[in-house]
């Protein structure tokens, strides 16, 4: 891959040699596993993004861990990215699965949106074979990439069947998150990543594995169809509801709120709400703070709102967006935000 240093191959070699997981790179015994590249900074260079068989390649000693099958699935910076195309990457998932001899799947991804599609294929990837998102922070011009390391850490994971049952995982710098919690903190180091509320699932430590705990409950969705027509709406000082009044105008489905605190909301923005709920869109409450849950409070006992629980806007969107291909029905949407904060009954 262009921009690949020498002194990159040799600290990723050096690497290598401490992985306690060394097959013959000929044996039919290593585990299968298939990357779908999607672009992003770890597949970057000089003249553009590479494919997905140039990303591996600058990966050397990788077939030591798995038989390895490559894909383009798109090519983009994950600033374009898109529900459908999320949703289709989803799906895709979804027929790899059907191959009960594969063992796990890689997604190569860009940073500014891949905790949205993570967390989106948790909720629409039912299988318990391990899907592995992974990325860079610094692209392979820099002598410092982080890209190649992080992918052979995400196939290492992959190809491991302690890694079953813990729902998407991203790996980034040693570390392995959940989708469901992690978030990009920061624009460019290389801990960018980390699991608000929960912490790190795991690490990585000389070729190892070190899982801290699994997750107790996810949601499994599977609609036809998705309804990407969700905005996403911030309150801050002096919101008045144009902002909710323009989605209505606009055609949105399906409106989140960062609400402020434990759930607070001027009056105006209560007034639009009344308006989004009598044009039958589906209004989720989350906090802004990105942490904690939200109540509603008796002003709005005449409306019909969803309690985001402890998701974050970004992730209250992306179940909101694949919620509304199954129903419409607030109570019911309310049940899938429920089951997934993990409440006792």
């Amino acid at each position: 891959m262009p921009g690949i240093t020498t002194r990159t191959r040799a600290a990723l070699l050096s690497l290598l040699l401490l992985l306690p997981f060394v097959a013959d790179a000929q044996s039919s015994q290593l585990p299968n596993v298939h990357i779908l590249a999607t672009g992003g900074t770890i597949a970057s260079s000089s003249s553009g993004l590479v494919t997905a068989e140039e990303l591996i390649e600058a990966v050397p000693g990788i077939e030591r861990l798995a038989r390895i099958v490559v894909e383009d699935f798109v090519s983009i910076g994950s600033s374009r990215m898109t529900p459908e195309i999320q949703f289709s990457l989803a799906q895709r998932i979804n027929e790899l699965f059907a191959d009960d001899k594969l063992a796990g799947v890689v997604i190569t991804h860009g940073t500014d949106s891949l905790e949205e599609t993570a967390f989106f294929v948790d909720l629409l990837v039912a299988d318990n074979r391990p899907v592995v998102f992974t990325a860079a922070q610094r692209p392979p011009s820099r002598v410092d990439t982080d890209g190649p390391r992080n992918l052979l850490n995400a196939i290492l994971i992959a190809a491991n069947p302690d890694s079953k049952n813990r729902g998407t995982l991203i790996t980034l710098n040693d570390d392995i998150h959940a989708a469901r919690y992690a978030r990009k903190t920061h624009s460019t180091a290389v801990e960018a990543f980390q699991s608000t509320g929960a912490g790190k699932m795991g690490a990585i430590d000389q070729g190892r594995i070190y899982y801290a705990w699994t997750p107790s409950q996810r949601v499994f969705l599977s609609p036809e169809a998705i309804e990407p027509r969700v905005d996403l709406i911030s309150l801050v000082a002096g919101s008045d509801g144009h902002l909710v009044r323009a989605a209505i105008e606009s055609g949105a489905r399906g409106i989140v709120m960062e609400v402020f605190g434990r759930g607070n909301v001027p009056p105006e923005v209560t007034e639009a709400l009344q308006e989004a709920n009598d044009a039958n869109i589906v209004i989720v409450f989350t906090s802004r703070t990105g942490a904690g849950r939200v109540v509603l409070y008796p002003e709005f006992d005449h409306l019909q709102i969803v309690k985001g629980e402890g998701l974050d806007g970004l992730k209250a969107r992306m179940l909101l967006i694949a919620a509304l291909g199954q129903t419409t029905d607030p109570a019911k949407i309310q049940s899938y935000f429920t089951l997934l904060s993990g409440v006792t009954q």
